[in-house]
Formats: structure tokens, C-alpha cells, sequence
């Protein structure tokens, strides 16, 4: 996504991070360094010091670690792989490699890892020649945490939804139950803008949401079902019970709760004039989620309704209590995660800087620019 840490395959391929990477290796190898301790204590607390983008952290169900993505950069592939840390922080644990296993000439990516109590793993699998712009395989895979190579595709990606509309991307993947997963489906698009003169900036994508789908593991091969309502989702989370989803819509100010055996919709909060909602995560009474910042919401000509996001506030809400909290940090934040007790989360973090521009008029201007290589933060203790 232009000015966004968002985007697909094309960003997973473009940028590198800066942490080494047993090549192949499953998970089960721990460090001989010290893993208890942040490089840095003071809240909040950054866990992770990247060149690159570090992405889609997921919590151990029992809070004992913090899966998510990195990039390596000293491999020619620029293979997003699996990491793992303590969850106050430290030396990263664990890291595994080439997911999908296709090997040295292709650049795998490993996507929003979903962990179960069972020590099952969900994720969004990618797989695409080195610098190419779009992936030539993608998939919401099934594996271990213990050694996620070992996976088994439930469902390839793009697939087209009865009425026509197409899913070509997905995150946010969460376990509604055993067998159910629910992530938020998304359209890919990839673009770039010229000018008068023929001169064309460089391929970018955008991701943005476009449904809740749940898929069936016990029957894999059927399309996903959607959740109704959901149209333009924007984020999703599962709630206390497998019979209930949490939601917010693209441009929308509020956060939907849905009860699935009835359709029963509410909203359980409503951010107004503070700024557009996404990225919601829900652990019993407290709901993060991300609110306003660098957002924008509209038609484009070619791909129809979209939402450009480079991050925004997050903010925290006793659903009990009806209060609402926002959490400072440096930059904006995406994708917030509560840890199983409720007493921590760990979102993105980018990054804004000024540069200095001159326009064609001679005027030098400063402008903000967000970073698209985030890192991860922690607030609170887990």
C-alpha cells in the first residue's frame, strides 16, 4: 500500500530485516543467550530492532511467547520467517524458515500465524520468484508451532465468493473453535501512478479488507463461509464464546459484535469523532484496537472501495465500564494483540519522520512520512 506498512507480497519482497536465520530449520533450537530481557525496558517497551518489517504478532495461548514475521536480510531469498520471543521480551528464541519449503530460488513468507491451546498453527502462506511483484502461490495453511514446515494447505488463494467478489489475500486469522478458523479476507491490488511527462512511479500494492470468512477444517475444500453484514470488514477478533465475532467496517467510527447462531448484531463501541476503527482484538472486557491517524477511505477508479492505512492511535476499552484509553508510543500503531490475561499487548509500531521536499514551484516543504518497516512494541506486563 502507497505510504503504508500494509502491503502484500510486494512489500514482504522489497524489504529486509536485520536478524540471522537458521535456513529451513524448524522451531526447537533455543539460543544460548540470555532470552528474558528487552534490548530496552523503557515503556513501551520495543521488542524488536529491524531494518525490516517485523509484522502480525500473535501470542502463545498460554502467554509464554510472542510468535510473528521477520524478514532476513542476509538471505538471497528475503524470506519472511517465523520468529519467536519471550513475551517481556529478549533475545529472539526461535526462528524458522522457508514456509512454504520451495527452496533457495523462491521467497517464502509466513503471514499471520494464528497458535492453538493444541499446539496446531494456522497462518497465510506465500510463495514467489525473487523480486517478483505477485506471488505465484498463496494459502491459509495448517502446521505446528513445534515445526511449522510441516504444513498442509486448507485453502489456496485468490478464490472467487458467490456474487462475484474475489479473496485474494488474508489476516487476522483467529481459532473460533477447534476446527473453525476466522480471518479477514482481503483484495490485493497492485498499481502504480504516472505522470504527464510518462514518468511512472514504482509498483506498489494495496491490501484491503473485504469480508470476515470462516473456514471449516473439517471440510477444507468448501468455500469459506462469511460472516453477514461483514462487507468491507477492516479488522475481526473472536470473543469469550465460538458463537460470537467482533468486527470493524472500511471508513467506520464503530466496532460491531455479532452472535453467529442468530445473526444478532450490535455495536459494542462507537470511536466518532476520534477516527476511523480497525484492527480490533477482544479478550474478555478489554478491547483494543486501532483508531484515526494516517488513514483515508474511498473509491479508487480501477479497484473500487478502498482504504489506505498507514497506522493510526491505539486505543484501549473496557467494554464493562464504557471507558476508553488511548496508549502513547512513538509513531502510529497497527495490528494490536492482548495477551491471554488481559494484562498486555503487543501491536506494530512505524515510525514517522519528516523529510524535506521541493516542489515544482520551488517551495521546500517538510512533510511526515511513515516508515513501512515496523517493529513490535509491548505495553504492559503479560
Amino acid at each position: 500500500m502507497k505510504g503504508s506498512p500494509s502491503g502484500g507480497l510486494a512489500r514482504v519482497i522489497a524489504l529486509a530485516a536485520a536478524i540471522g536465520c537458521g535456513h529451513t530449520e524448524p522451531f526447537g533450537s533455543p539460543s544460548s543467550e540470555p532470552p528474558d530481557q528487552p534490548f530496552d525496558a523503557t515503556p513501551p517497551v520495543r521488542l524488536t530492532f529491524n531494518l525490516g518489517p517485523d509484522r502480525g504478532a500473535a501470542w502463545l495461548p498460554d502467554g509464554s511467547g510472542i510468535l510473528y514475521s521477520a524478514q532476513q536480510p542476509g538471505r538471497n531469498d528475503k524470506d519472511v520467517c517465523l520468529a519467536l520471543l519471550p513475551p517481556g521480551g529478549g533475545h529472539q528464541e526461535r526462528l524458522s524458515c522457508d514456509i512454504p519449503p520451495s527452496g533457495d530460488h523462491s521467497t517464502d513468507a509466513i503471514e499471520s500465524p494464528a497458535p492453538a491451546p493444541d499446539g496446531r498453527l494456522v497462518f497465510f502462506g506465500l510463495s514467489s520468484a525473487i523480486g517478483s511483484l505477485t506471488p505465484r502461490s498463496a494459502a491459509i495453511s495448517l502446521a505446528s508451532v513445534a515445526d511449522p514446515a510441516s504444513l498442509v494447505q486448507l485453502r489456496s488463494l485468490p478464490y472467487t465468493i458467490p456474487g462475484g467478489r474475489m479473496h485474494s489475500g488474508a489476516s487476522q486469522l483467529r481459532w473460533l473453535s477447534p476446527s473453525r478458523v476466522v480471518y479477514l479476507a482481503e483484495r490485493v491490488d497492485y498499481g502504480r501512478t504516472c505522470g504527464i511527462s510518462s514518468i511512472c512511479a514504482d509498483w506498489d500494492t494495496t491490501t484491503t479488507g473485504v469480508d470476515v470468512a470462516r473456514l471449516d477444517l473439517d471440510d477444507p475444500s468448501a468455500l469459506p463461509r462469511l460472516v453477514p453484514g461483514s462487507d468491507y470488514a477492516s479488522g475481526v477478533s473472536v470473543g469469550a464464546t465460538d458463537d460470537e465475532v467482533y468486527y470493524t467496517l472500511l471508513g467506520d467510527t464503530r466496532v460491531y459484535h455479532q452472535v453467529l447462531s442468530t445473526g444478532a448484531v450490535s455495536v459494542v463501541h462507537d470511536f466518532g469523532s476520534t477516527g476511523v476503527a480497525r484492527d480490533v482484538d477482544v479478550v474478555g472486557n478489554r478491547m483494543a484496537a486501532i483508531v484515526g491517524g494516517r488513514i483515508a477511505f474511498g473509491t479508487d477508479p480501477a479497484f473500487g472501495p478502498t482504504q489506505w492505512d498507514s497506522g493510526g492511535v491505539l486505543h484501549v476499552v473496557d467494554l464493562q465500564a464504557a471507558t476508553d484509553e488511548t496508549l502513547d508510543g512513538p509513531g502510529l500503531f497497527r495490528r494490536p494483540q492482548i495477551s491471554p490475561s488481559g494484562t498486555a499487548i503487543v501491536a506494530e509500531g512505524y515510525a514517522v519522520n519528516t523529510v524535506v521536499v521541493t516542489d515544482t514551484f520551488g517551495v521546500v516543504r517538510e512533510l511526515p512520512v511513515v516508515s513501512r518497516n515496523g517493529d513490535l512494541y509491548l505495553f504492559g506486563q503479560p
